[in-house]
């Protein structure tokens, strides 16, 4: 009895707890939508209130009104997200996979390299003299090459493939497979978790990354959707300072608006992928 009681109260302080988690994590969301639901005079009165006097969605009509500049650098993040993770997983892969080999000449000093890469880079400069002269600049290349291998997430994938059997392997040797076709026919189609988490992983840093976009990417035309967000707020903030009261570039409510219209696609996407999400991660972490 005594015992079922100290559970009781443990259940009961663990909901409360990730009741408490969860409403830290959704009031930023809904504050965010409860701004662009709001006109930009209720916004000047109350800029901070979580329940909506009166709702609008002038915010989203005008958002969706600067079709050209929106849809174009919409167009440009989904291009480099779905190109980056394309690339990433290919090089992520054949590196887990290449490293998840005792066999492999020179294994752990090449490992070795790779994981001085987590912990020490040239600086920022060099990294810009490099992307420049290899002519990435205002170019996607410059914002999916540089991010195109994650160090962590191809230990992530090497530990999986460590969990896999050797003797699946030696049966497809037997049938004459070699590595290559033992990799895309054997191990990859009984590795959806790990790729389905490694993509993710790899799908929001190329969706949200901008700095790339910032240091390489001068022309409008070839903005990211976070570099349009960078401008909405630079613009916002210059108007502030000097004292102008009108004009979509000064509302906030209009500046939410356009960040939840660049959350949809993260949003529809990633309920397809969270159920692998923790399993890919834990499945990649159990054997060294």
């Amino acid at each position: 009895m005594v015992l079922d009681r100290k559970r009781t109260a443990f259940d009961l302080f663990n909901v409360l707890l990730m009741l408490f988690v969860l409403l830290i994590i959704l009031l930023p969301f809904w504050y965010v939508l409860v701004i662009s639901l709001s006109s930009y005079s209720e916004y000047i009165s109350n800029t901070y209130h979580l329940i909506p006097r009166s709702v609008t969605i002038d915010n989203y009509k005008k958002a969706l009104g600067h079709t050209a500049a929106l849809l174009r650098s919409l167009g440009i993040s989904v291009t480099v997200t779905s190109a980056g993770i394309f690339i990433s997983m290919i090089l992520t892969t054949i590196g887990g996979y290449a490293l998840s080999k005792s066999d492999l000449p020179g294994r752990n000093v090449l490992f070795v390299f790779f994981i001085i890469t987590m912990f020490f880079s040239g600086g920022l400069v060099p990294f810009y003299i490099v992307v420049r002269k290899l002519g990435l600049a205002n170019t996607l290349w410059a914002m999916i090459l540089p991010s195109a291998m994650s160090t962590y997430n191809m230990i992530l994938m090497k530990n999986y493939f460590l969990t896999i059997p050797d003797s699946l392997e030696e049966a497809a040797r037997i049938d004459g497979y070699n590595d290559v076709a033992i990799l895309f026919k054997v191990i990859l189609p009984i590795s959806t978790p790990v790729i389905a988490a490694v993509s993710l992983f790899y799908g929001v840093g190329y969706w949200n990354s901008y700095f790339n976009a910032y240091l390489f990417v001068s022309s409008s035309k070839l903005w990211p959707f976070q570099m349009y967000l960078r401008d909405l707020t630079i613009a916002n903030a210059s108007a502030a300072r000097s004292g102008a009261t009108s004009g979509p570039q000064v509302q906030e409510a209009f500046k939410m608006a356009v960040v939840y219209i660049g959350i949809i696609p993260v949003v529809l996407v990633y309920p397809f992928l969270q159920k692998y999400f923790a399993a890919g991660v834990m499945l990649g972490a159990i054997k060294e």
